[in-house]
């Protein structure tokens, strides 16, 4: 598992990806990085996430444990997480979604119920599984997917994320080319744990939510 990444001193990371911080304290722990509650508190500043900063600050003054306040912290960050989520999901409610897969098949059914949504496949790739019923009647490949895209008001995507940067499969790139997209369309990605062969960074039109 690749070492995590924190924030340079040129700026912070999103403060409302608070499930990305909990994955980082968590490997800090694991490789020994952080040592002390005074430890997860330096790089929870560092991020830019201040409830959960405010949260621990307080333990830290309280004398706590490292790891009693890793727990106390991570039921903070998935409840917040969680809120978010939902709020994100009621803001999409009845918009038409375009959905680009490939992407998890919980993420794609958390849209399929409450929006018009549009199953994007730019690169024609064969699914099975869950996702099977999903891509038999999917938009196909990246010059019709790009014309589709110009009808959303939100398009859902999977990337990798490292030092601030946004990396998508190159098929996903396409379709999320900024002039080809209408201004302030919503962007939302789901993060994926690792960068793919095929992953090339992009520079989204719009800012990105994260689900």
């Amino acid at each position: 598992m690749a070492e995590p990444t924190t924030p340079s001193s040129g700026g912070t990371a999103p403060a409302k990806d608070e499930l990305a911080l909990l994955e980082i304290l968590r490997l800090l722990i694991k490789s020994k990085k952080a040592r002390t509650t005074s430890d997860l508190l330096k790089y929870t500043t560092q991020f830019g996430a201040p409830e959960a900063e405010e949260r621990l600050r307080m333990l830290e003054a309280e004398n706590v444990p490292l790891n009693l306040a890793f727990d106390a912290v991570s039921v903070q960050l998935r409840l917040i997480a969680h809120k978010r989520n939902s709020a994100l999901l009621a803001q999409c409610h009845g918009q038409k979604v375009g959905l680009i897969l490939p992407m998890p098949p919980d993420l794609a059914q958390l849209f399929v119920p409450i929006a018009d949504v549009s199953v994007l496949l730019p690169d024609e790739t064969a699914l099975h599984g869950p996702m099977h019923e999903l891509a038999e009647n999917a938009i196909k490949g990246a010059r019709a997917c790009r014309a589709k895209a110009q009808e959303m008001q939100t398009l859902v995507f999977e990337a990798f994320r490292e030092s601030g940067a946004l990396f998508v499969d190159v098929a996903v790139a396409d379709v999320l080319e900024p002039k080809m997209l209408p201004a302030g369309i919503r962007l939302i990605a789901h993060l994926r744990p690792h960068r793919n062969p095929r992953d090339i960074a992009i520079q989204p039109a719009s800012e990105v939510s994260f689900i």
